[in-house]
């Protein structure tokens, strides 16, 4: 039994015998969940939150908090799940075992499989780590868009209009401040004044980060280094994902201002790893060097993964994302999707 099923019934066990209280709240978490997809404007509830085993673990710890934000029992909890998920790092014992195992993560987790849009044949990745932080087959790459600023990544974002406008309507159960993301202090207040978009990858996501616009690294610094890092599935909960959990920080500085008297924009790419996350890998000599828009920048091995997106100037964000906004819905989008102009 590997460990995808041992979970599944564990989850089913520990559902059976909770308060109805906590097992409402872990049904709603794993319920299915509204998204607009960007790509071809459709709306659809038709994948779930999450699995019913991250569902009851998740909304345990993380969500509901049982257990405290941090002392050595949730802390312990986290090293614990992080040496589960470093077992992804041991190497498949043969081709057969690689093609078994990666089939049964993506038809576990929703991966697609048919076509194969990935850069390799199954039965040549290594473990299933390697398959975890896969990247496309150079035909399935998604096209990267025109538009001033596009999608990281692939996951499903939430937009806001500004810094504040994300704490009173998300970021509600913590003491977070932008302040101590480890933001450039010279851009912060600019920061705090425009729009904000938060991305969520899900284990199927292809789980590598890259430039969301054109022009210079001009900060790269990983902060929280030595942080157990909480699940990226709760913004809204007691832990404070932005300030304390393992993250990269990026600013990307656009090549020209569209008014040569103006300060240029840049994009700060708050980059962080989840509850599992043993390594985001990035070049830190990236500072200094011009980066083209859909670039890669950095790749999670393993775990929950999210990115906030900051900007130093307003941004015309595209209609189908502001109106998901003022409905508060998630939109699915592909790396290299436009969000503004």
């Amino acid at each position: 039994m590997n460990f995808f099923a041992i979970g599944d019934v564990l989850a089913r066990l520990l559902l059976a015998v909770l308060p109805r209280r906590i097992s409402d709240r872990i049904r709603e978490n794993t319920s299915p969940l509204e998204v607009y997809v960007l790509r071809d404007g459709t709306s659809r509830r038709d994948e779930p939150r999450m699995t019913l085993f991250e569902g009851v673990f998740a909304t345990l710890l993380f969500d509901m908090a049982l257990f405290g934000t941090s002392n050595p029992i949730i802390n312990g909890i986290i090293r614990l799940f992080t040496t589960i998920q470093n077992s992804w790092d041991v190497p498949f014992a043969s081709a057969h075992e690689a093609t078994s195992k990666i089939l049964d993560f993506c038809d576990r987790l929703g991966v697609q499989r048919r076509p194969w849009i990935w850069e390799r044949k199954i039965d040549e990745y290594a473990s299933l780590n390697d398959f975890f932080s896969r990247t496309y087959a150079p035909d399935h790459f998604p096209e990267i868009g025109t538009g001033r600023l596009v999608s990281p990544s692939c996951c499903k974002v939430l937009s806001y209009d500004d810094d504040d406008r994300m704490r009173s309507m998300l970021i509600k159960g913590c003491d977070y401040d932008a302040s101590d993301i480890g933001l450039p202090e010279k851009d912060l207040d600019a920061y705090r004044k425009n729009r904000v978009i938060l991305g969520y990858l899900s284990p199927k996501d292809y789980h590598r980060v890259h430039a969301p616009i054109s022009g210079k690294c001009v900060h790269c610094k990983m902060e929280g280094i030595g942080s157990p890092s909480a699940s990226v599935k709760f913004f809204g909960g007691k832990f404070n994902l932005l300030n304390e959990n393992k993250r990269l920080v990026i600013v990307l500085e656009e090549e020209m201002s569209h008014d040569e008297e103006e300060e240029p924009l840049r994009v700060a790419l708050v980059i962080i790893g989840g509850v599992g996350v043993n390594t985001i890998t990035y070049d830190d000599a990236m500072v200094g060097k011009a980066i083209a828009k859909g670039q890669e920048l950095s790749a999670f091995r393993a775990g929950g993964s999210a990115f906030a997106l900051f900007t130093s100037k307003a941004v015309d964000a595209v209609q189908p994302l502001r109106k998901a906004a003022e409905q508060c819905m998630h939109v699915e989008v592909l790396v290299g999707e436009t969000l503004a102009n």
